[in-house]
């Protein structure tokens, strides 16, 4: 195989760090991993540092093309459903689940990977604070629970477990409108 540029490694950094660790990421790996001697990878990158700066880089980036536009229209759950399942999508997406994967397993002794995850959840906090309000609700505890409820699942969707989005988008929704007759 013929390397045709960097993404393809990273790419390949990133399967074996999502579903390996990053233990398992060296240069021999890699280049087994890609079908390639060694000294190939290094005209690229000089060292794996290198290759996991341009990892960080290369993920934020698809992460970020993967936004979704808000819609406030509709019903509290039709909107926390969208919400939810906009989220969903991103998270699982081919192109990022191994980035996010990668990130939410070195957030604890990584300082980029940290520093994305807090911007992930920065983002999905921002979100939900816009679309709670949309729905009539100024309570920053309700924001806060709802992200809280959202990250949980997400993260539970990178561990390779079943998160069912739509299902507690419903219940929160439900838990909404009943708090609002009180």
């Amino acid at each position: 195989m013929r390397i045709r540029n960097k993404d393809e490694i990273a790419d390949a950094a990133l399967d074996i760090i999502a579903f390996d660790g990053i233990d398992k990421l060296t240069m021999n790996t890699l280049a087994e991993h890609l079908g390639v001697n060694k000294a190939s990878l290094y005209h690229w990158f000089k060292a794996k540092e290198d290759i996991l700066d341009h990892i960080f880089r290369l993920g934020h980036r698809r992460l970020m093309a993967r936004g979704f536009r808000l819609s406030l229209e509709g019903s509290e759950e039709e909107v926390l459903s969208r919400a939810a399942e906009g989220w969903s999508r991103i998270f699982s997406a081919e192109d990022t689940l191994p980035y996010l994967r990668a990130v939410y397993s070195l957030r604890y002794t990584d300082e980029r990977a940290d520093e994305e995850a807090r911007a992930i959840h920065l983002m999905i906090r921002s979100q939900i604070d816009v679309l709670i309000s949309s729905l009539g609700y100024k309570e920053g505890f309700i924001s806060e629970l709802y992200s809280a409820l959202l990250i949980q699942h997400l993260e539970r969707l990178l561990d390779g477990g079943d998160a069912d989005f739509l299902k507690d988008a419903r219940l929160f929704a439900a838990l909404l409108r009943r708090s609002e007759k009180n």
